[in-house]
């Protein structure tokens, strides 16, 4: 196990390796999120119109949530290949479930006082989402927007290691798998480490966009 002055020394002397790799796995981390928040929410949306919507669909998001990416792996790679796009689809599927969950229950969970006042004016199915329902569920979809942030950069991470790259400048998991082969144990802990900072930094930002869109509303936000 090596020792933090170890580690910062691996940090230091492999520096534009890692932030070269870094660079990497963030882009796919970040593409698989903002796929996974254009059909998340979308799923979510067309779910809450319906029961037999919601009962059709909604399995197949659990399904999503329980399979392991190994299984799918060989699968992803027929088709999309070995590069990025198939580690960007396996951070998809990992961060995807947390997104149509929250936004569905959000949605679900509009006062039934509101929408009978909605109905009273006769207002559309369209006013009914987008007036009512829709802001109603910000919090919820937030919610689920933060924890699949820290996923999307698991799921890219995992990516790597079932992947790869197939060369030994890919992003950070894929040079993890080197280190270790090599038994540079110190920059594999830097490695690692990063990938931490790296999940935070998503983490956060998303934590601190949501308090700024909801402090002035939303009362769980009001200090």
């Amino acid at each position: 196990m090596p020792n933090p002055l170890e580690v910062a020394q691996a940090f230091v002397s492999d520096f534009e390796l890692i932030v070269g790799g870094l660079w990497i796995t963030f882009q796919e981390a970040l593409y698989g999120y903002l796929l996974a928040i254009s059909i998340g929410i979308t799923s979510a949306a067309i779910m809450s119109q319906s029961k037999i919507l919601e009962r059709s669909f909604y399995p197949y998001a659990i399904l999503l949530q329980t399979l392991p990416a190994v299984a799918v792996a060989p699968l992803i790679v027929l088709w999309f290949g070995f590069d990025m796009l198939s580690v960007v689809v396996i951070s998809l599927i990992i961060s995807l479930f947390p997104i149509i969950n929250n936004t569905l229950l959000g949605l679900k969970s509009t006062s039934i006082n509101l929408v009978e006042l909605f109905q009273m004016h006769n207002s559309s199915r369209f006013i009914n989402f987008f007036k009512l329902r829709l802001p109603a569920a910000i919090p919820n979809v937030i919610a689920g927007l933060r924890i699949s942030a820290g996923l999307s950069v698991i799921g890219a991470i995992v990516g790597e290691f079932i992947i790869g790259s197939g060369s030994e400048g890919g992003g950070l998991g894929v040079m993890i798998i080197y280190a270790q082969g090599d038994l540079e144990t110190a920059l594999v802990m830097a490695l690692i480490l990063t990938a931490t900072l790296l999940g935070f930094v998503f983490f956060m930002s998303v934590t601190t966009l949501g308090h700024q869109l909801l402090k002035h509303w939303h009362e769980s936000e009001i200090t």
